[in-house]
């Protein structure tokens, strides 16, 4: 059985509804296939409940377009808020600035309602198997699901994987990264809900949940975590993932119940994820490669800008080029965590505002280059920013007014 679309995506994270939205609104035939049974990726299924700042810190709005609009509708079915006085502050830290916390639940909801306004064709529980390729291009998808293999035909691709599924498929190398076992869960805690971050995160860093003689009653420390890590991405990587995390929530909680400190009625995990909560996996070896130290550096390519969400004032212009990639195929881009962004600019690009900004940057370039018969690799710059300044999407610095980034 083929399918035939003018737009694929693969992923159905952040990156890859921001992407299928704005083409379906642009008026393209777009297929969305994710593997789990919820779009939304991390920020959802893997429980990474906090949308980081859309703003510098010192009262200045930076990405704007469907990142802020995800933003808003993340809150829209559940608890959360935007604090208010975030254009008051001055070098205000995280949670002061423009940024919520949300249910993923509710935010699932929310993801599904803009796809379903847009007319995406959405394919959950559907596992991208093979790609092939014609005349240098991209031709169609192999996708497994309960019907089968089936072969899913389209002019253009988007790669939102977070994996760089693509180019690993058609064989290209990518650059990859160490991850930890960092496990974020949803947990009741004798009258609350709240997230417990596991032992450390996605960098190593303890969060303070464990104590030492809980990590201990799981055979590990603090000293082992972050020197326990694994890099790039692989079938028994993911299932490593679920199995040692957790074997450490498990003996948190025995542990626990065993010391007196709690009881299992009162005490006890709600939600696990559903996907390796890895924050680095795999990015593509785009045209242009952000590394660190790229704040406040003019872009000519620019497809928006993004506050680093770790430091207030540093702000990033996010070049167009880190979507395309260097070996082709022509017709394919790449958005969210595996675009081509090395070491610290990484940590500063795979987050939740920058993969919506990728994202949507992805889509607008993919139904232009069809619109206008060229390749994603060629589309005219000018186009593309023409067409994003029209939906107010600042490309800039100088368009923020912002005296000094």
């Amino acid at each position: 059985m083929m399918q035939v679309y003018d737009i694929a995506i693969i992923g159905g994270g952040i990156a890859g509804v921001a992407a299928a939205v704005q083409t379906a609104r642009m008026g393209m035939k777009t297929v969305l296939i994710e593997k789990t049974a919820l779009v939304g990726g991390l920020a959802t299924g893997g429980l990474i409940n906090v949308f980081l700042p859309l703003c510098d810190g010192n009262g200045h709005q930076v990405t704007f377009g469907i990142a802020e609009e995800m933003l808003r509708k993340s809150i829209v079915y559940g608890p959360g808020e935007i604090p208010p006085g975030w254009r008051n502050e001055c070098n205000g830290e995280e949670r002061k600035r423009f940024i919520s916390v949300f249910s993923p639940a509710s935010f699932a909801l929310a993801l599904d309602e803009m796809l379903d306004g847009a007319g995406v064709d959405v394919w959950l529980d559907s596992l991208v198997c093979n790609v092939r390729v014609g005349n240098g291009m991209v031709t169609r998808l192999e996708v497994e699901n309960e019907s089968g293999r089936i072969e899913l035909s389209a002019k253009r691709f988007i790669d939102a994987s977070g994996s760089a599924v693509l180019a690993r498929r058609l064989g290209q190398n990518v650059v990859t990264d160490d991850n930890c076992f960092s496990c974020w869960a949803l947990e009741f805690s004798h009258d609350s809900l709240h997230m417990n971050y596991g032992p450390v995160y996605g960098n190593g860093a303890p969060t303070g949940v464990f104590s030492d003689d809980d990590l201990a009653a799981a055979g590990t420390s603090l000293e082992k975590l972050k020197r326990e890590t694994r890099h790039g991405i692989s079938g028994k990587q993911v299932s490593e993932y679920f199995r040692v995390t957790r074997r450490y929530l498990r003996s948190y909680y025995a542990h626990a119940y065993e010391s007196g400190k709690n009881d299992r009625k009162s005490f006890y995990p709600v939600k696990l994820p559903i996907m390796p909560q890895f924050r680095k996996i795999c990015a593509v070896r785009a045209r242009t490669m952000m590394t660190g130290g790229g704040d406040g550096k003019h872009v000519e390519d620019s497809v928006g800008v993004v506050a680093d969400w770790r430091c207030a004032g540093l702000i990033w212009e996010v070049p167009y080029s880190v979507l395309v990639p260097q070996e082709g195929p022509d017709n394919v881009l790449y958005a969210g965590r595996c675009i081509g962004a090395t070491g610290d600019a990484w940590e500063v690009m795979r987050v939740i505002p920058a993969a919506a900004l990728t994202g949507q940057a992805a889509g607008l370039a993919a139904a232009l280059s069809l619109r206008n018969g060229s390749m994603p690799s060629d589309l005219n710059y000018e186009i593309l920013a023409k067409a994003l300044r029209a939906i107010s999407v600042p490309l800039h610095f100088d368009e923020l007014e912002i005296d000094r980034p």
